[in-house]
């Protein structure tokens, strides 16, 4: 499994993935979920954070216990190769005392058995191999370690917005195609600079260019959340602005850059669309869970600002003498 897009995410230094509202963290009632776990941790606990990404729901936890006087150890761990000391603005000092494990899968984590009383997952479970990785969380627990999973919900307004993000993507990467219109339209100017015949053909270019950007700024007009159009039309408009002053080479390497940005979004969004669980899956999880010796309870939606739906929580506990045995990979 290939994780670059999501490499190349993290290395712009975003906290993370999904937030909740305008701040670089996750907030609201999402993060009093956490801070609601995290406090309940004794001084000198040892928290794994899986799929941590950009340390976002590792930074709550160490906020938890320096607000109520308290050490975690506290380790990330990501599929994604991550450092987010060096690549989130003020990392080096936010992130002081957390250890970042990146390359790492959760279905095969490099931890002694029993050696974390926590495990948490903000958006990261459904990404993994479900089974194989409650096999090793379970492992790794201590006895009466506890785990909690905000998971993507197929209904959530998380899932239903990167839906609506990956039409705009497709529409800009597969309908328009407006970066290679941007590349034909360069193209045939530069040979007009120096072929005046050409000058209809770079016409011809540049009209089509207007047509695909004026088809993104309709849609734009009518619909509410256009970030990726309007991210891609002031991208277009900026290496326009830029054409002359750059190479041809440095522009064509410009143009490749941002449209596989783009590109790497869509991807970003498409896994996200395909880890989303309607209810019956996660209760599945949960069952699965069981199975491995878990002590459970029901799952439940987690709500923003106690109406909007973001996600669902579970809820998991190592028994503290546990009478089942890990079942065999």
């Amino acid at each position: 499994m290939t994780v670059e897009h999501w490499e190349l995410f993290y290395r712009g230094g975003a906290l993370a993935a999904c937030p909740t509202g305008p701040d670089p963290n996750y907030t609201l009632d999402v993060r009093d979920a956490w801070v609601e776990f995290f406090a309940s941790l004794a001084d000198g606990a040892r928290l794994l954070d899986i799929g941590t990404g950009n340390g976002a729901v590792a930074l709550i936890a160490r906020e938890t216990a320096l607000a109520a006087g308290r050490r975690f150890e506290i380790h990330g761990s990501d599929l994604a190769l991550i450092d987010p000391p060096r690549q989130v603005r003020g990392g080096a000092a936010i992130f002081d005392g957390i250890t970042f494990h990146g390359g790492i899968p959760t279905e095969r984590l490099p931890f002694e058995e029993s050696s974390f009383d926590a495990v948490s997952g903000q958006f990261a479970l459904e990404y993994t191999r479900v089974a194989d990785a409650l096999r090793e969380i379970f492992r790794v627990l201590k006895p009466g370690g506890r785990a909690r999973f905000s998971v993507h919900h197929a209904d959530s307004v998380v899932v239903r917005n990167a839906g609506l993000s990956l039409a705009q993507s497709n529409l800009v990467l597969e309908e328009t195609r407006i970066f290679r219109r941007l590349r034909a339209f360069v193209e045939a100017e530069r040979n007009a600079l120096a072929q005046p015949r050409a000058r209809a053909k770079a016409a011809e270019a540049q009209a089509a260019l207007n047509q695909c950007a004026s088809q993104l700024r309709q849609v734009v007009a009518t619909t509410v959340n256009a970030h990726t159009l309007r991210v891609t039309l002031d991208a277009v408009q900026q290496l326009l602005s830029a054409r002359h002053r750059w190479s041809a080479a440095e522009l064509d390497r410009e143009i490749t850059r941002v449209e596989r940005e783009v590109r790497a979004s869509a991807r970003r969004l498409q896994d996200l669309v395909s880890a989303a669980m309607p209810e019956t899956a996660i209760r599945r999880v949960v069952d699965t869970a069981a199975g491995f010796g878990f002590e459970t309870s029901e799952p439940r939606p987690q709500f923003q600002s106690g109406e909007t739906l973001v996600a669902w929580l579970i809820d998991l506990r190592r028994p503290d003498a546990s009478v089942v045995s890990i079942a065999a990979g």
